[in-house]
């Protein structure tokens, strides 16, 4: 996951114009004149940051294959920044966090329709995504699509509704799923994170010392629980902070704290930003980078956790929702701690720091399946 961050009220960059405006340019050098892609061609949607990291892999394997590939993308916190960082044209359809049930099920709705334009000129042959409304927008028009979930708690039922499979890692094999989700899931080996860490050279000294972090700081990387997500939670926020303002008096210890949003950002520098060891980042840095250069991940949850732990950095977890399997298998393994109490933090402060532990994987096997399935379906 990319986290780039910047100064409140600063785009990371300016998005492309809308689908439908005149002289869009995603795919201008392939798409022909007509604007259809034709019967081989792929749309990937891109509804969140974490979406870019781990279906880019899969597009450009597509792309090597011969099949043409355009993309969509949600001005969603970081993600129309990170697809033009890994030089991924999109074009930008919706907004970002919406707060409250209604105003998100609008939100889908709305993307759908505007989804729903960009397909109908483009006619995609297959979608690849994690995007409800995506999903939603593509089985209204009979485009057919195949999506990828790693949570068993999220929303399932629109993907079901609108996907002929949903790939899952093969760590939720035997977890309970809803009886739609279940008819269409597949699974493959490793996490989706090791779809594009294990073939991402990373260097720990380099990053550090990119960082301005000498060999004896005690480096944490700090990423907040998310506020708008439909799991958010008032503990797992009081928790994060106060393991930064306890993590920030130790010996050596230097905090980077990757805000989420501008307005989260700026929240937590009127609360931590006195902590000499605090700093928050205002610059791009790709997460992979920025984690591998850590001894610790404090993290609210998600894809930046599990980074972390198939890099082999220990991870505080404080998310305070349904805990996932994945995060639960990590934790098993050693890799990743809980911390959902006050009580749980006291002991993790109290005890020694933990140390780094070997990558987990490779899992090359899982991106073969999942490109293998969809150039069955592209070609049937």
């Amino acid at each position: 996951m990319d986290y780039a961050f910047t100064q409140p009220g600063k785009l990371i960059a300016s998005p492309r114009r809308g689908a439908g405006d005149a002289g869009d340019q995603i795919g201008a050098s392939t798409v022909p004149n007509d604007g259809s892609m034709g019967a081989r061609s792929v749309w990937f949607d891109f509804d969140n940051t974490p979406h870019v990291l781990f279906l880019e892999p899969i597009l450009r394997r597509l792309e090597a294959a011969g099949h043409l590939c355009a993309a969509t993308a949600r001005h969603q916190a970081q993600t129309v920044g990170l697809a033009e960082r890994r030089g991924i044209p999109v074009d930008v359809i919706g907004r970002g966090d919406r707060s409250g049930r209604i105003a998100k099920v609008l939100g889908v709705l709305g993307r759908a329709v505007g989804l729903g334009r960009w397909a109908w000129y483009r006619r995609p042959a297959l979608l690849v995504s994690s995007s409800r409304s995506g999903s939603l927008a593509a089985r209204l028009l009979g485009i057919r699509a195949v999506g990828m979930l790693d949570y068993e708690y999220a929303e399932q039922r629109v993907l079901a509704f609108g996907c002929e499979v949903i790939w899952f890692p093969d760590v939720l094999r035997n977890v309970c799923l809803p009886r739609a989700t279940r008819r269409v899931a597949q699974f493959y080996p490793g996490l989706k994170e090791n779809l594009y860490l294990d073939n991402w050279r990373l260097d720990r000294m380099l990053a550090r010392s990119a960082l301005g972090v000498g060999d004896s700081t005690y480096l944490v990387v700090a990423r907040p629980p998310a506020e708008t997500a439909h799991y958010a939670s008032g503990l797992s926020r009081r928790l994060w902070v106060r393991a930064v303002q306890a993590l920030a008096v130790g010996r050596s210890v230097k905090i980077l704290v990757t805000a989420r949003t501008a307005a989260q950002r700026t929240n937590l520098v009127r609360m931590l930003g006195d902590l000499a060891a605090v700093r928050f980042l205002d610059e791009v840095v790709d997460g992979p980078e920025l984690i591998v250069a850590a001894d610790l991940v404090l993290g609210g949850g998600g894809t930046m956790n599990r980074e972390a732990a198939v890099l082999g950095v220990p991870v505080w977890s404080v998310f305070n929702g349904p805990p996932p399997a994945i995060d639960n298998q990590l934790a098993s393994e050693g890799r990743l701690r809980w911390i959902r109490s006050e009580e749980q933090l006291e002991v993790a402060l109290g005890e020694s720091r933990p140390a780094r532990l070997p990558r987990r994987g490779p899992f090359p096997e899982g991106l073969d399946c999942i490109i293998h399935d969809l150039r069955t379906r592209l070609e049937s």
